[in-house]
Formats: C-alpha cells, structure tokens, sequence
C-alpha cells in the first residue's frame, strides 16, 4: 500500500493531565494512520488484517465450517436419533448466561420443528452452581431423562456423567469450554476445543456449537426446505449468543453475527420482539452494541438475580401477551441488578480508598452479603475504573469465598492463578477472566500472596490506558458515504473493534448538557463545516469543555435516525483541549 511506512507509524497524546489539572485527553492516543490521502476503507481493512475480500458478497454457508469437523459429532447424531427412535425422554441441560440460555432455546426450537417433545433444565446460580453436577442428573432423572444433551457445558463435568451412566441415562455433551482434563466418559463429546480437536476455527460459543448439532440433525430429521428454513430463522441466537460471549468477529463467527443481525432485526419470535420493545430497541439499528448494551444485559439479569430459565421462557414463549409479560419480568430484574450493583461498586470503591491498597497493582475486596451473580460486574467495573486486575469476592454457603476477577491486557489472570492453585477448590478462566473458591482458612494467605506476587510482576507503565485510533480525518471524510463504507465492513465486536477517527483543531459551539446532566452534546465547527457530537457520559467535564474551546476530538461516525430523519453524529470517546 502507498504510504505503508506513513500507514504503520504511531503518535502517542501524553495524557495532559501529567501536566495540568484538566482531566482530557482521559486516555493515551495511539493513531494508527494520519495520512489523509489514503483510502479510509483500505486503513480500517488494513488495521483489522482483513483483505478486500472481506467486502465481497457471501452466503452463510460460504463462511461455515462443516459440523463434521466437530469431534464426536456423528456419534452425537447417532445417539440422538436413537433416542427420538425409540422414543426415550430428551432433557436439554443449559447454563445460566446469554449463550447458555440461547442455546437451551435453540435446541428446544430444533426438537418442536421435528415434533419431539423435550424438556430442559437450567441450573440456579446461587443454589446449582455451574455445569452438570450430579444433582442435575437427578432432576433429569425425575423428569424420566434417558438422555441428556449438554449445551454450553460438561467439558468438566466427569463425576456427573459417570454418575449419569450408574443411573442409566446418557448424555451427549455440547460446549466450547476448553478441555482442562481427562474427556467425560459420554455418549459423545461435542466440542471444537476438545485437546484432539481438528476443527478449523475453536473460538464459537456453546449456542454456535448446538447450532452445528441442529445443522447435522435437521439434515436427517427435516426436508431440506424446512432444514434451510429453520437454520435461517434462528441464526438471531446464534448471533446474540455470539456477541454475548465476546466471540472475535471473525471467521464463522462474522457470518453468524452479520447474517443474525439480519435476522434480529426482523424476527418472529415474541419474547425478542417483546424484548427489543421494553429495551427501547429500534429494528433498524441493532448491532453488536444493541445485543451487548440492551439485550443481553436483561436476559442475564435472570441468572444474575433470579432464575435463568425466566429467559429461556422468554426466548420460546409463543404468545406474545405472555412474552409481554417475561420481558417486564426481566426488565424490572435488570433495574434490581442495577441498583444492587451500584450499591456494591460503592462499597467496593470505599473499601479500597480506605484500606490502604489502592496502591497495589492489583485490587481485591470482599463482601459476604453479596450476590455471587453481581461480583463479576463489581470486579469489572473496579477493572475499568482503577485501570488495573481486580477481584471481588463474596462468601457461599460453606463459607468459602468465591470470588470473580477481571484483569487488563498485560496481566493473564488465569495464568497468574495457576501459580496458586494450591490455594483453590476450583477455578478457570481466561487471559481477562478468572473465577475461584478458596476455603475460608486460607483466603487471607493467598489474598496476601498474591498482591505481593502481583505487585512484583507488573510494570508501572503496564496500566497506561490506551486509545487505539484508526486514523487521522479531514472534514470533507465525514460524510454519510464513509459511514456507509465502514457499515459495510461490519460488524464490529472482538478482535475488530468499532473504528475510531481524530478530527484535530475544531472547536466548540451550542454545547448543553442531557439527562440531568450525564451527557454532553455540542457542535463541533471546522473550516465550513459543522459536526453534531454526542458525548455519552461526558457531563462530569462540563465545567472545562466551553464553548469556543479549541480542541480535538476522537469519535466514532454514526447515522443517527429521529423521527424519519437521517444525521450525521460524531459519538466523542475522548476529548484534547487546546490553549
């Protein structure tokens, strides 16, 4: 590409407030492109590592690996098909988060186009725990089960499966969960990240897992215009489960997030219908943002406060007055864990101001009053807040503490606690993501330990907050063409972020707060043009952001749609004030 060494040099804000008393930019700026002659498309496709290919137009099954691929996957449909056969009793058994119950409502709309009937368990977080444990086989047991379909979990789940084969039922195993030891000893284990695994691409979530089960069953149990149809009508939650999971966009995962969007937008189902209404979800404009900030939040607010199978209720419910009705049980549930969780936060901010350990790299509190559903939110918002890995625990009720950790990118969280797993009964995650349980006698040992261990380890300049930024823009590139062109390489989600832009040297004109002053919104004049910018949160810098200030800003460029009419916006994610 022309300019490649111009494309590939990076240009560091030092964060203004070393200097001053003003608080922007709030992060450091690394801008990936300032040369404004380039394609704007050609530097977004460039940053992402995509190729021009990416725009070029695709069906689904273009994108999808074979379900064949997945080990076990034709022991799997065996199985199954010889329990439909002799008519044994199914039992799905889900888990409680956004893919956990999209998964659970997929299999259970499999079974009803095939007119097999079905029941499901989904385990309470606080009395359940997480995964099939034997005290699901029982339930399953109770409800006749002869087999039982895993969905988003059982990787882990040796003694219950074992338990399961004593007591006569099988259970074919569907997860995405990484392999930690020995296989469960199941009818079949359905998994991309199985340690013998040849699948092409591991990271789908447990809804796009059963997805590839419903794929490989319809095209035994269903004419191929019902298999097609049924496959397309519920690619909107394979696309929520995706998003929800916090896939990467790529791959696979691109065409199941680009196509089920699609049919989110105008789905049949009533609970989502219901859902997007209570949300204040627009059809025409949901997006990865819309799942991740509107949707999701509300399903989980069931396992998080309640019962998750009040949102596998929602997701199957076939009479909209009644899918009305679950999704004002979950909107309200939400707003309880909304509340709960500020309150929490609180706590947890006047625990570490006055404890003595805002210093260490690495933040850990406990309370025992609280709901182990809300620790993780709490330990990711103290993430986000003091920059640096956080935990937060509360106490079961053998009084262990359980605990949720969230970290930042140069810290590998799950890594770090292998180092002390002598301390554990259990724990797992991922690089940003742990959670754990300690016996009560040795909690104060390891929380000691580890901040030393941790405050030995990371650098001070490993908690540098940092803004990646696409590219430098002129004005006349804020239009509702470039818009269109970056549209059309989404969606964007993890792994290919939003793009952001920097307009340098505008300034600022008709600024005014909203919503009691959260918000700022302002215009942003340039050369002849001016720019109508939304700032969401920015109402805490209203007494230093003034009108005809001088400053440059970096956003993302959006259509906004009121009432008919189409707008430009400039959605501000950060702020440099000028002399």
């Amino acid at each position: 590409m022309q300019h490649s060494l111009l494309f590939h040099r990076f240009k560091w804000i030092e964060n203004l407030k070393n200097q001053t008393n003003i608080p922007l930019p709030r992060k450091k700026w690394l801008i990936k492109n300032y040369d404004t002659q380039l394609s704007i498309v050609d530097v977004l496709l460039q940053n992402r590592d995509l190729s021009s290919e990416h725009l070029e137009p695709f069906r689904l099954s273009d994108k999808m690996h074979s379900p064949d691929d997945l080990p076990d996957m034709q022991k799997g449909v065996d199985r199954i098909l010889r329990a439909i056969e002799n008519d044994e009793k199914i039992v799905i058994y889900g888990d409680y988060d956004v893919d956990g119950v999209t998964s659970t409502a997929l299999m259970i709309y499999f079974f009803r186009a095939i007119g097999y009937p079905v029941d499901y368990l989904v385990p309470h977080r606080e009395k359940d725990g997480y995964g099939l444990r034997p005290a699901g086989v029982d339930k399953a047991r109770e409800l006749g089960a002869r087999l039982i379909i895993t969905v988003d979990n059982g990787i882990s789940a040796n003694e219950a499966i074992d338990y399961a084969a004593e007591v006569g039922i099988d259970v074919v195993v569907t997860d995405h969960h990484l392999q930690e030891g020995e296989l469960p000893h199941a009818a079949a284990v359905i998994n991309p990240n199985r340690t013998d695994s040849q699948y092409p691409f591991k990271t789908i979530c447990g809804v796009a897992v059963a997805f590839k089960l419903c794929y490989a069953l319809g095209q035994k149990c269903m004419s191929i215009d019902t298999y097609k149809s049924f496959l397309l009508t519920h690619l909107d939650l394979v696309a929520m489960g995706t998003i929800s999971d916090v896939m990467p966009i790529r791959d696979e995962n691109y065409a199941f997030v680009k196509f089920g969007l699609k049919v989110l937008s105008n789905t049949k189902k009533p609970g989502l219908i219901e859902l997007k209404k209570i949300s204040g979800v627009k059809s025409d404009a949901i997006t990865p943002i819309t799942v991740g900030f509107f949707l999701a939040p509300r399903m989980n607010a069931a396992g998080r406060m309640d019962d998750a199978a009040l949102a596998v209720k929602l997701l199957i419910e076939e009479v909209p007055d009644r899918a009305r009705e679950w999704a004002i049980r979950l909107d309200k549930l939400n707003r309880q864990r909304q509340t709960l969780q500020q309150g929490y936060l609180d706590e947890a901010v006047k625990t570490v101001q006055n404890n003595g350990t805002i210093n260490d790299k690495v933040l850990i509190v406990e309370n025992e009053k609280w709901q182990s559903g809300l620790i993780g939110l709490v330990s990711g918002r103290l993430k986000e807040k003091f920059n640096r890995p956080a935990f937060a625990f509360t106490r079961d009720n053998d009084g262990n503490f359980v605990g949720s950790a969230r970290s930042i990118e140069a810290f590998h969280v799950t890594q770090a606690l292998t180092r002390f797993s002598h301390f554990f009964l259990t724990y797992g995650g991922h690089h940003k993501a742990a959670g754990l349980t300690i016996p009560q006698e040795k909690y104060n040992l390891f929380k000691q330990e580890f901040i030393e261990y941790v405050n030995r380890e990371l650098k001070d300049d490993s908690f540098i907050d940092e803004l990646e930024i696409d590219s430098v823009v002129d004005i006349d590139q804020i239009n509702e063409e470039t818009s269109r062109q970056i549209q059309a390489i989404g969606p964007f989600g993890e792994t290919s972020p939003e793009p952001l832009f920097l307009l340098e040297d505008g300034y600022i004109r008709d600024m005014r707060t909203l919503s009691m002053e959260k918000h700022l919104k302002f215009i942003l004049r340039k050369g002849n043009q001016n720019f109508e910018c939304l700032w969401w949160g920015g109402g805490k810098y209203k007494d230093i952001v003034r009108p005809g200030q001088r400053c440059d800003i970096v956003f993302k460029l959006n259509i906004n749609v009121f009432r008919g009419t189409r707008r430009l916006q400039l959605t501000i994610e950060d702020m440099a004030l000028k002399e």
